[in-house]
């Protein structure tokens, strides 16, 4: 992407109303989610720009009517809120699978429990810490989850969405799709599409 695309959609979002701005920071950070290409997106909203934070808490409801993905509101302040964006399938059998259960099992997870348990256990640890656990919730491979957690100060063959320890091939590719996805974004919302019409063909436009 070049710098001039990236100005103009600056120019473009900062016009936007307060909800076609809210949808468009969303379309952004979680649009590999909302492709369906990643189990979920972390985004943290303040009110450093716009009163985005302000935004969210009024809008929400309307925009979940919008998304084709659920929301977890995992950590809330007076200024700021983290909000999970997840698609529910992709994420239920994330944390399900052996190896990543036997990693949450360390805080206190269970195969056991329900998705919606998980997420409040996830909730209830993020008042004090971003907790290492979050990478599964996010798709990220369980190795490389584990070197973080276990050995920080093993340095990381490459850094993108999540730090590489291991296969950093299969991670480039990832990583690039990722990138394509936003970039596709991108351009719509340069050539006129509205936040709402990209979502509503999201699946269809990106992939």
């Amino acid at each position: 992407m070049s710098r001039n695309e990236l100005n103009s959609y600056i120019n473009i979002v900062n016009k936007y109303s307060n909800i076609e701005y809210l949808l468009s920071k969303i379309l952004f950070s979680a649009a590999p989610t909302l492709a369906g290409e990643k189990v979920s997106s972390l985004i943290t909203f303040s009110n450093d720009n716009r009163n985005i934070y302000n935004l969210w808490q009024k809008n929400k409801e309307q925009i979940k009517d919008m998304l084709n993905v659920k929301f977890f509101e995992l950590k809330k302040s007076e200024n700021h809120i983290v909000v999970l964006f997840y698609n529910e399938e992709k994420l239920e059998s994330a944390i399900r699978e052996k190896r990543n259960i036997e990693f949450l099992n360390r805080f206190g997870y269970s195969k056991e429990m329900s998705l919606k348990e998980c997420l409040v256990i996830l909730s209830k640890r993020f008042e004090h810490i971003c907790p290492h656990e979050i990478g599964i919730f996010l798709g990220y491979p369980v190795d490389d989850v584990i070197v973080f957690t276990d050995c920080p100060n093993i340095k990381c063959k490459m850094i993108g969405y999540w730090k590489v320890y291991h296969d950093i091939e299969i991670a480039k590719k990832i990583f690039t799709r990722y990138d394509e996805i936003k970039y596709n974004i991108i351009k719509m919302i340069i050539n006129g599409v509205k936040p709402r019409k990209v979502l509503d063909n999201i699946s269809i436009t990106i992939n």
